[in-house]
């Protein structure tokens, strides 16, 4: 069988993996979400048509107005919810492509020569967790080649709390390293047809929660 890849992918393995079997491997349940979620991706449509369009934002996204305007005023190429996909050789393809393996989506991107500036809008509590940003750096570095430094931010649009890491193209090494050895996990769970179940306070919105024996209710 043929994986693909994502952050949210492999922080629902590392979750859950019987939660990826049946989601991602068999494909027997689908994540609906709930009302955060809902909000979430109105939010971030939102910013996404004001940035792009100009686009009046609605009165409960409304006081993200400097924000956008920041954005707009660093100059530079501005990408908003960029698609960006690496094949299995780490070399750049389409989005849509059959041969797309790893696969991620900027909020923000900013190319301002060769530094370039990521900002993911997040609506829910912070819990900053930095592989989902080094692994945009990552995209970052194959899909524009000319980049040698890459801040990315988490923006916590609750309370405009800011996470930040700086990323230059010398770390990427060690960067790849750490990623492939943690999705070769999938890998070997896949081949051993080893798929623990992790009972915890998640399983409560686990699209597999009313026929999993081990979810914790």
């Amino acid at each position: 069988m043929r994986l693909t890849h994502s952050f949210s992918a492999l922080k629902m393995y590392e979750n859950c993996p019987k939660r990826y079997l049946h989601q991602r491997v068999l494909q027997e349940v689908q994540d609906e979400g709930g009302e955060a979620s809902i909000y979430g991706v109105r939010v971030h449509e939102s910013l996404e048509h004001r940035l792009q369009s100009n686009t009046k934002l609605p009165e409960e996204s409304e006081r993200y107005e400097p924000l956008c305007q920041t954005i707009e005023n660093m100059g530079g190429e501005v990408f908003v919810e960029k698609q960006v996909a690496l094949d299995d050789n780490l070399t750049p393809t389409s989005w849509e492509s059959p041969d797309a393996w790893l696969r991620s989506i900027l909020d923000v991107l900013v190319i301002l020569d060769n530094k370039a500036v990521i900002m993911d809008w997040k609506t829910g509590k912070r819990r900053p967790d930095p592989t989902q940003l080094e692994i945009f750096a990552l995209q970052v570095f194959k899909h524009f080649p000319d980049v040698k430094e890459v801040t990315a931010s988490f923006l916590w649009l609750k309370t405009m709390d800011i996470d930040t890491e700086i990323y230059t193209r010398d770390d990427t090494q060690e960067m790849w390293a750490r990623l492939l050895a943690r999705l070769q996990r999938i890998y070997n769970s896949l081949e051993e047809d080893n798929w623990p179940a992790k009972p915890s306070g998640l399983c409560r919105f686990c699209p597999c929660r009313h026929f999993c024996d081990d979810a914790r209710l």
